[in-house]
């Protein structure tokens, strides 16, 4: 909810609010062609941003390659829309109004989203990129390790990965490929099983030199246990009502699996995270697992590309090229 505290109302404030609520509201509340009707010429406002900006009508038409009186008609005519003067004239430039200052608010703000859009865009006419969905635990211990074998061989390829949201289908416009614990079941959708994953206890090498002979369960009480805020169930269920009567110190609760990680490579206890997040820790010695503690399932992996015709060609490829390294978390 958006809430507008109104003393009084100008067309500078007007026009701000209507670019606002532009960027705000989505398109099914708002009329786009009333709203355009209500905006000033788009070529204002990159001129009215240069001329803010660099405070010099001059170095405006320098950066625009317009001319000088190009610049000051254009200024003057969107004064002339908006009904308020934006600049006054301070030595050799120019400064803003409290109504031109306002506006180049709103005007910057909303250019930057602009420019912030146009650049998220650019890799769908890439032809030689691949736009991978994927767990975030997965992107950060196995598949971004292993990129750079990917880039010996393919040094022109782009990869982008997307961990915010799980997505839930392939259109080939927004993703290529994915990575998911929930395999999607469609007739235009191939969906191979990439590999098994498991939630395995891992700590720092000095832990483990000193709990190295620690049988389980008490091995659980010779150091902190770091705990993942959405898995508050850590233990194995073989445990069963033993838990009670260990004496457990809670080391830290920590929302992101990347962070408690980080921790665990710190040396603050033991961690439960997936393997495929502990991947390339564990390869690179940065962490030792704890074999004493039972590993527990987790969803499988599951790898995924639409069987229609593919945005880029490396689509296939980068799929294949997963499949062929999908045992390798298990080598560790």
């Amino acid at each position: 909810m958006y809430v507008y505290r109104v003393i009084f109302i100008t067309t500078i404030q007007l026009v701000v609010l209507d670019m606002v609520l532009f960027f705000l509201i989505p398109s099914s509340k708002i009329s786009l062609s009333l709203m355009i009707n209500k905006l000033p010429p788009f070529k204002y406002l990159i001129t009215f941003d240069a001329a803010a900006r660099l405070g010099n009508f001059s170095k405006a038409a320098e950066e625009l390659s317009l001319t000088q009186s190009a610049i000051s008609q254009q200024l003057l005519k969107l004064e002339e829309w908006m009904g308020q003067r934006l600049f006054f004239r301070h030595g050799k430039g120019v400064g803003l109004t409290a109504a031109g200052e306002l506006l180049h608010e709103t005007v910057k703000d909303s250019l930057e989203k602009l420019a912030s859009g146009l650049m998220r865009i650019e890799p769908y006419k890439n032809k030689a990129s691949v736009i991978i969905a994927c767990p975030a635990d997965f992107a950060h211990g196995w598949l971004t390790p292993q990129l750079g074998l990917l880039k010996l061989t393919y040094p022109n390829i782009e990869v982008w990965l997307m961990t915010e949201k799980e997505v839930r289908e392939i259109d080939r416009i927004d993703v290529d490929l994915i990575i998911s614990r929930r395999p999607i079941y469609n007739a235009n959708i191939e969906c191979v099983a990439l590999f098994e994953d498991y939630t395995i206890a891992i700590c720092g090498s000095q832990i483990a030199q000193r709990i190295q002979h620690h049988s389980y369960p008490k091995i659980l009480e010779s150091a902190p246990i770091l705990l993942l805020e959405s898995e508050p169930v850590w233990y194995s269920k073989s445990l069963g009502d033993d838990i009670k009567n260990l004496r457990i110190t809670r080391g830290a609760t920590i929302d992101d699996s990347r962070l408690l990680l980080e921790a665990v490579i710190r040396e603050l206890g033991i961690g439960f995270v997936s393997h495929a997040l502990a991947f390339q820790a564990l390869k690179d010695g940065q962490v030792k697992r704890l074999s004493q503690i039972p590993e527990e399932p987790r969803s499988r992996l599951w790898l995924m590309r639409s069987n229609l015709e593919p945005r880029t060609p490396f689509s296939n490829i980068v799929f294949n090229w997963m499949k062929q390294l999908a045992t390798m978390p298990t080598s560790v």
